[in-house]
């Protein structure tokens, strides 16, 4: 039993960092872009990712996020937002300023960073209702994790970070679709 638990944490190292940054043809996944911004590996932790802008999503998808999940594998703090159906358009990018919600009012997230997930046409259908504060559950660079109406019909997910780490950003056209984000 042991060996079996070894193994399947050694595939879940190796798989989740992949799956990540790879496509898989048969469930047709949206391709994830990085913006800008160059590759950067942090000596701490051997991760490769960009703290440039990414994107990718479906242009004119309304897209209801209901759950946050985190995890950690490693050094590499791993978050899923999954919807009810597919994924519209998104962004990832660090905040370069405040950030503010639909109202205007300052969106505050704990650490030195702030790392914002923006959704195009985005509703969040979790509970409680937005704005809501997401709990981080044992990771090591996301302090906390804050949902809110944005400006022109967004949705922001906004991660307190503890300082700008490299991560890794795609997506999944599978219905439910979901937005995964690798940070290390």
């Amino acid at each position: 039993m042991k060996n079996r638990l070894a193994l399947a944490a050694v595939a879940l190292v190796v798989l989740v960092p992949l799956a990540a940054c790879s496509s898989d043809s048969s469930t047709s996944s949206t391709s994830t872009t990085a913006s800008s911004g160059s590759q950067v590996t942090d000596t701490t932790c051997p991760f490769t990712g960009t703290t440039g802008q990414s994107s990718g999503g479906k242009a004119g998808t309304a897209t209801a996020l209901s759950t946050i999940t985190t995890s950690k594998e490693g050094c590499v703090d791993n978050i899923q937002l999954k919807m009810t159906g597919g994924v519209g358009a998104w962004t990832v990018a660090y905040a370069t300023g405040p950030v503010t919600d639909a109202g205007g009012a300052t969106i505050a997230a704990q650490g030195s960073a702030s790392l914002v997930v923006t959704i195009q046409s985005g509703t969040w259908s979790g509970s409680p209702a937005a704005p809501t504060t997401v709990l981080p559950i044992q990771l090591d660079y996301v302090q906390s994790i804050n949902v809110a109406s944005g400006p022109g019909g967004t949705l922001l997910v906004v991660f307190g970070m503890s300082a700008k780490k490299p991560y890794q950003a795609s997506d999944s056209a599978q219905t439910p679709g979901y937005i995964s984000l690798g940070i290390g």
